[in-house]
């Protein structure tokens, strides 16, 4: 057996003793590997939404993604969408996770923007529902990291303040939201 032969027989061995080293950076991005209750929010770089196909990054914000109990993640261009989205069942089990972006209170909302925005649990975003928006489709709705934040631009532009209870109830049924208290 000559040099080069028997250093690449070591090599070999040497892998086989490694279980799974043969797969290691196999994981797709989308599908998350993290167990979901371990799964933070994540940029949706060049994701497309899960609803409508548009890609997610050229539409103005607040979007949203939500992580299923697999692990897998799915964006969203819209909220409107993602409540939509969320009225259908899954081959991928329950919903473990749902991020909204939020906008900064400051901003204007009739300007919306493409930039990417910080993500919040949306059982913790406070949503400002009435507000006319131009460039979205559907129901604009506004999500905030505070419940003060969302009460001054509720103030401010004339909308309604809400959770994101009564915003998917709103959304999946069509009817007026209950105010936030």
């Amino acid at each position: 057996m000559t040099r080069s032969s028997r250093l690449l027989a070591a090599l070999a061995g040497g892998l086989l003793l490694l279980p799974g080293a043969h797969l290691a950076g196999c994981k797709s991005h989308d599908e998350g590997s993290a167990p979901a209750a371990q799964a933070s929010a994540a940029a949706f770089g060049g994701a497309e939404c899960g609803a409508c196909g548009m890609v997610v990054r050229e539409q103005p914000a607040p979007r949203g993604q939500l992580v299923y109990h697999d692990g897998t993640r799915v964006f969203f261009c819209s909220l409107g969408d993602l409540v939509q989205y969320m009225q259908s069942p899954s081959p991928h089990g329950s919903v473990e996770q749902v991020y909204v972006e939020v906008l900064d209170p400051k901003a204007d909302p009739h300007q919306p923007s493409t930039a990417p925005r910080p993500w919040e649990d949306a059982d913790r975003a406070a949503f400002v529902l009435g507000v006319k928006r131009g460039h979205v489709m559907g129901e604009p709705v506004l999500a905030y990291a505070s419940k003060s934040a969302a009460e001054a631009v509720a103030k401010r532009y004339g909308g309604r303040l809400v959770t994101w209870s009564a915003v998917r109830k709103e959304l999946a049924q069509g009817g007026p939201a209950m105010p936030m208290h």
